[in-house]
């Protein structure tokens, strides 16, 4: 039996890892394999401009014609040398080699349009198409933990200089690009590419990673010492104990509520599922924080 207070951060973050890492990588390759699909058979051929440093390639390639793997390649690498410098190795590290294995599959499968020939009679279908596969790409991608790169990592790093939500930044990235491919490629491109980035976005927000910055959690576990002390130590959020009971049982239990950011999510679900497989947990979205505990009023030791 696995004791969890004899485990240290490192090891525990380990054996999470092990047990996770080979899962999360198939769903990112398959994440970034169908983002790079949607983008080589419905945006470069079609010029759908969906935000994103794709859309950026794709505006370039159009007024400069430059290559839009070149674009990415060279935008990808200012970014992670921005990011490096503002967010060091360590947060960097995901964006980075999300943004290396996704360039790598746009490279691959460019010439993918000339092997694969839709044939939609209206080309509202070519967009419909491009939403949904870049709903479903980005969001086995977010799933994974990981990103695409590009603008994903500029996000990033003005999240930690502006302290605004992820989803809001990104938000705001994305429709400064569709209003940039609107000035090349007229006012229908604009229209195109809302709809592309409203379908996109839905699946991603409402399927898989949600709509808010934070999620509330609701556990209820045997092993209650346990999971508190690593939601403290390691997630560095406050708790708040509610009491429960079970209506067929009637047994009296203490039910953990906590709230973490969206990108803490993963990590709090699995370590709880590996203190506890019997845990019982309720995860919801969470709009607005108010208050609460701050990190430098949780007294405990390293």
């Amino acid at each position: 039996m696995w004791l969890f207070k004899k485990k240290e951060k490192k090891d525990l973050e380990n054996l999470i890892k092990k047990n996770t890492i080979a899962f999360n990588s198939a769903i990112f390759v398959i994440g970034s394999l169908i983002s790079a699909l949607s983008f080589n058979l419905f945006c470069v051929p079609y010029s759908f401009v969906s935000g994103g440093l794709g859309g950026i390639s794709i505006i370039l390639n159009d007024v400069f014609s430059i290559n839009p793997t070149i674009v990415m390649v060279i935008g990808n690498a200012i970014f992670i040398i921005i990011s490096l410098f503002v967010l060091g190795l360590k947060e960097s590290l995901m964006s980075i080699v999300g943004a290396i294995v996704y360039t790598a599959f746009v490279y691959f499968t460019e010439d993918i349009p000339y092997l694969i020939n839709f044939s939609f009679d209206n080309i509202l279908l070519y967009v419909i198409a491009a939403g949904f596969g870049f709903g479903f790409g980005e969001s086995l991608i977010y799933k994974s933990g990981f990103n695409s790169g590009g603008t994903s990592i500029l996000a990033l790093v003005l999240q930690k200089l502006i302290k605004q939500p992820l989803g809001v930044i990104l938000r705001y990235i994305g429709f400064t690009i569709v209003i940039l491919g609107g000035f090349t490629f007229g006012y229908t491109a604009i229209m195109y590419s809302i709809i592309i980035t409203t379908i996109s976005s839905s699946l991603v927000d409402k399927f898989l990673i949600g709509i808010s910055s934070s999620k509330t959690f609701y556990i209820q576990t045997s092993k209650k010492d346990e999971v508190e002390d690593f939601i403290i130590k390691h997630i560095e959020s406050g708790i708040t104990e509610l009491d429960s009971s079970g209506a067929f049982s009637h047994k009296k239990k203490k039910m953990i509520m906590c709230v973490v950011p969206t990108d803490k999510y993963a990590l709090l679900r699995n370590s709880i599922k590996e203190i506890d497989p019997e845990a019982f947990i309720v995860v919801s979205d969470c709009y607005e924080v108010l208050g609460g505990t701050k990190r430098k009023k949780l007294l405990f030791e390293d």
